[in-house]
């Protein structure tokens, strides 16, 4: 990918899958609503054997006081017990998570448009120029 056109292809990607993810549940409800299809499944850990992406993370909580290096863990969370029911509330609110995925990566599509205006002003130059350079315009 050439530099020039770096920003241009981020924003692509973003508002490429910003669609997919906005209209994915829409789709698929569209898509399994029909006769001859008899097998789905849409979710967060759900069947691991047809992901389509996957996400890993942490949550962090802790404190610490003025004048100490140490922190201490802030919950009492129990860490076998909680992440079953985060993925159960991640599937009620899947709906919800991939329009907001979509919204924020629209919004970081539309904070390069500058920087993409600045390398399509700067590729239409040196196209100018070759032009004016093949068609003998150049001094």
């Amino acid at each position: 990918m050439s530099d020039r056109l770096k920003t241009f292809t981020e924003i692509q990607k973003l508002c490429n899958n910003a669609k997919e993810t906005e209209t994915f549940w829409s789709r698929y409800r569209e898509t399994t609503a029909k006769d001859n299809i008899d097998k789905y499944k849409a979710g967060f850990s759900v069947d691991d054997r047809n992901t389509s992406f996957t996400v890993k993370t942490s949550f962090s909580s802790y404190t610490g006081t003025y004048g100490s290096s140490s922190v201490y863990r802030f919950d009492g969370m129990d860490r076998d017990l909680l992440p079953k029911y985060m993925v159960r509330a991640m599937n009620e609110l899947s709906e919800e998570l991939f329009a907001k995925a979509a919204e924020l990566m629209r919004n970081d599509a539309a904070a390069k448009l500058d920087k993409a205006q600045e390398e399509v002003s700067a590729m239409q130059a040196a196209l100018d120029s070759v032009v004016a350079e093949t068609s003998g315009e150049a001094s």
